[in-house]
């Protein structure tokens, strides 16, 4: 449905599908670094970077990129949550998303409300600018009290009279994306600190579907209703231009350290949906507003030294998503290889390895952006 055309995205399902059923938050490729030392990095300095990136969520970190070239390593991260499997999440987002799976879902994972992600960057930069396609997608399966018993019993039989289950999904993607980044001479501050300032403007579009299933149709698995603000389509959609702002500070008196701020949507379009909801949809009827982009702030600062690099963030000052977040990680580097870990006060502990330019990151309830911006 979400990303069908996605080359990269659709790879990297491929090898999500063959991990283990446990493993069921795990990010591959660029975002990997960040996601593995608890989503925190938006301080970290380019040559940090085991791909030479840097930050990739702070644009301003451009300014301290090395190299002429560089391409992104495409990165493609996944996460369920609750009863549904990470290999049907992403068959969802990926190619399908139509009323016979939206039943499929609701059937299989009928014991307890699910909650499932995805993301997925591919990109360029030459000298201070960038050049990315991205996208990030969740989506949900709420069955009512009255299914969840049925699905707790074996899910056997014929379904409650009042059972009902909605499946929702929406994404956002931005093709394309373009940053840059430059340095400001030396003036105030200038005697200690290196600093940099940097923007990224976003082509976005917005996609949302929401299907429901009912007594009728998961007897029969038929396929699931669209729900009435669907106006009889499969997805509805929307685009408009964002933007995100950062400032990024090199200490000159202190080497190793560094700062930064990001603002991220600084700019941004209007992707409101409102969602139409049963008497007995989970947590009761009638409509709920889907604001999906939120302005946030996030602070960072970080140290290197050597082959140790360590940083902290505090993500969503203002609170815009939810309750800001702190999160700390650490990297050692052996050789080509690169051990990391972190910890994220929403989420809990994560961990992961780089290997000559391959990252991987795994964690209980992985965040699925380093900075936070989507609300659904």
């Amino acid at each position: 449905m979400i990303f069908s055309r996605r080359s990269t995205v659709i790879a990297g399902a491929v090898a999500l599908i063959a991990l283990p059923a446990q493993a069921q938050d795990i990010t591959f490729g660029g975002d990997a670094r960040a996601f593995a030392m608890g989503g925190a990095g938006i301080a970290s300095l380019a040559g940090n970077s085991i791909s030479g990136m840097g930050s990739r969520n702070n644009p301003a970190s451009l300014a301290f990129a090395k190299g002429l070239m560089r391409v992104h390593y495409p990165n493609i991260g996944a996460r369920a949550s609750g009863a549904i499997s990470l290999d049907k999440a992403a068959n969802f987002l990926l190619t399908s998303g139509s009323g016979a799976d939206a039943t499929d879902l609701a059937r299989r994972f009928a014991s307890e409300t699910s909650g499932f992600g995805l993301n997925a960057s591919l990109g360029l930069r030459l000298g201070p600018v960038e050049f990315l396609a991205s996208g990030v997608g969740q989506g949900y399966v709420l069955p009512n009290a009255s299914l969840q018993t049925w699905g707790k019993n074996g899910a056997t039989g014929s379904v409650p009279s009042d059972a009902r289950a909605d499946v929702l999904a929406t994404a956002i993607y931005s093709l394309p994306q373009i940053g840059f980044a430059t340095q400001l001479k030396s003036g105030s501050g200038g005697e200690n600190f290196n600093i940099a300032v940097g923007a990224r403007l976003k082509y976005m579009n917005a996609i949302y579907s929401h299907f429901f299933g009912e007594k009728a149709t998961l007897d029969s698995s038929a396929d699931a209703l669209r729900a009435p603000e669907m106006n009889g389509q499969d997805t509805l959609t929307k685009k408009g231009l964002g933007a995100d702002l950062g400032i990024m500070l090199e200490s000159k008196k202190f080497l190793g350290f560094s700062g930064g701020l990001v603002i991220a949507n600084a700019v941004k379009p209007n992707f409101t949906f409102v969602g139409q909801f049963g008497a007995n949809a989970n947590g009761g009827g009638g409509a709920r507003t889907y604001n999906l982009l939120a302005t946030t702030a996030t602070a960072g600062v970080g140290f290197q030294k050597g082959g140790m690099t360590a940083v902290a963030d505090l993500v969503d000052i203002t609170g815009a998503v939810g309750k800001a977040e702190l999160r700390v990680g650490a990297e050692q580097k052996l050789g080509p290889i690169a051990l990391r870990a972190g910890y994220n006060s929403a989420t809990g502990y994560t961990y992961g390895l780089g290997l000559g330019g391959f990252d991987i990151a795994l964690g209980k309830r992985q965040p699925l952006e380093v900075v936070r911006t989507f609300k659904f």
